[in-house]
């Protein structure tokens, strides 16, 4: 019995932390993450896609398409639709950029936006504020990632401030 402990003491003793993989903590590097909240349920089910963006701030507002971007899948729970959305935009390169959310039409032409990370459309909507936005997020020189950029945003593309 005493050699059957020993060894599963040495067993234990012998796997060391050291031997484990070390998890890194914080986001991805690279990347920007967050959350969308959506104040209405006026969602276009159909004929497009709404989408978080990051465009580079000095080329804000846009004039093309985005830096990275990703897709809200719009979901239901119990038949209810959800109004929140965790995202992760990648592969972005240091700099500082203008995150959004919008809606890209299937058949083309003008996308519009109805949301801008530092300007609170939900209760600013007729503010000017998502022409030149106070917040930015910014990957530094190291690459580090940023999170807990989150926006609050109209689903109804009516209410798009660019």
């Amino acid at each position: 019995m005493s050699i059957c402990f020993a060894a599963l003491l040495f067993t234990v003793y012998s796997c060391k932390d050291e031997d484990s993989p070390i998890v890194p903590v914080g986001p991805e590097a690279k990347s920007i993450n967050g959350t969308i909240r959506f104040v209405d349920t006026n969602f276009i089910l159909t004929g497009g896609t709404y989408l978080i963006s990051a465009y580079p701030s000095a080329g804000w507002p846009p004039a093309g398409g985005p830096t990275a971007f990703d897709t809200i899948k719009i979901s239901r729970t119990n038949n209810v639709l959800n109004l929140n959305y965790n995202y992760k935009l990648i592969d972005l390169n240091p700099g500082s950029y203008v995150v959004s959310v919008g809606f890209r039409k299937n058949t083309g032409g003008q996308s519009p936006i109805m949301s801008v990370y530092g300007c609170d459309t939900a209760r600013a909507r007729y503010s000017l504020c998502f022409l030149n936005p106070t917040l930015k997020a910014t990957i530094g020189a190291e690459n580090q990632g940023v999170e807990n950029i989150n926006l609050i945003s109209w689903s109804d593309t009516t209410k798009k401030v660019y």
